[in-house]
């Protein structure tokens, strides 16, 4: 029996795709692009919108899925989750969930109180592909909202003239597209937001389909964790230098591969991550490493 896991669109898809690629996952679209064949033989990848995912995998549709944890809160708000676990988080860079408004209508708004304040209790309108989150925050701040979800492209309905909402509740990561549109942050709803392997508790149960998935999240998690990392080689031609880079080396928390040269010396490899390198090289030069080269690097294990 195969496992079945959704494959996420939008911004998810591709760091997902490029990631199980670099993993050695042989993936290729369907000519209507929501099958994704795969070279192994116990998965079915299925694209879907992360926001339907936690219902599919709740009504046992599929197994498991790769969706966001503003996604999966808003489905528990609207769907009563009980069959659905959250197996890992992914090592993607995280994202916010964020209130905000039309700093051309609004622009002397720069807090939900200062909103409120403005507001007073007229009718508010609120787009958010999380409407569910969305009326939890009304509620909580005392705002006669109505909610919508504006099937994608939410900070437009903030654009005047004549905008559809008065405010947005989004996912940003830098805020770039919020500022291009002239929308101003007023609150922070949940920050960080990760990206999350969901499975069925059934699915994760059974001890076979339980090893599929948790061999898949491990080949993303050290592709993506590599990402950060580089191979630091080096040789140690004089031997009198050697003691002291690997004294060095080691106080630095390392645990370097040595290997003899043919004319006498050493070669020095160890991992690390990017930023650590330019500090490394300047010291490892004043004490002997000649021929100082990187390497991309993907680590598998411990």
């Amino acid at each position: 029996m195969q496992v079945k896991i959704y494959f996420p669109d939008g911004h998810l898809e591709k760091p997902i795709w490029d990631a199980l690629t670099t993993a050695g996952y042989k993936l290729r679209k369907s000519e209507r692009g929501y099958l994704i064949t795969v070279d192994h033989p116990d998965i079915i990848f299925k694209q879907v919108r992360p926001q339907i995912m936690p219902f599919y995998i709740e009504s046992k549709k599929g197994d498991g899925g790769i969706t966001g944890e503003d996604i999966l809160e808003n489905a528990k708000l609207k769907y009563d989750l009980k069959n659905v676990v959250v197996i890992d988080r992914l090592p993607l860079r995280p994202t916010k969930l964020v209130v905000a408004v039309s700093e051309e209508v609004y622009p002397d708004v720069k807090t939900i109180e200062d909103f409120k304040a403005k507001i007073g209790n007229k009718k508010v309108f609120i787009a958010s592909e999380f409407p569910e989150i969305a009326r939890v925050y009304a509620e909580k701040h005392g705002l006669n909202a109505v909610v919508f979800d504006p099937i994608g492209k939410t900070e437009a309905s903030l654009l005047p003239p004549m905008p559809e909402a008065d405010m947005i509740i989004e996912v940003s990561e830098f805020g770039t597209t919020l500022r291009e549109n002239r929308c101003r942050i007023i609150d922070v709803i949940k920050d960080p937001v990760y990206s999350v392997f969901i499975a069925n508790k059934d699915s994760y149960n059974d001890s076979r389909k339980r090893k599929v998935m948790e061999n898949l999240i491990t080949d993303l998690k050290e592709v993506i964790e590599s990402r950060n990392l580089v191979s630091l080689l080096f040789n140690v031609p004089d031997e009198n230098d050697l003691k002291r880079i690997i004294e060095f080396l080691t106080k630095e928390g390392f645990d370097p591969t040595v290997s003899p040269l043919a004319k006498g010396g050493a070669a020095i490899h160890i991992i690390l991550e990017k930023t650590r390198v330019k500090f490394l090289k300047p010291i490892l030069r004043e004490l002997g490493a000649k021929r100082i080269a990187t390497a991309p690097v993907i680590t598998f294990g411990d």
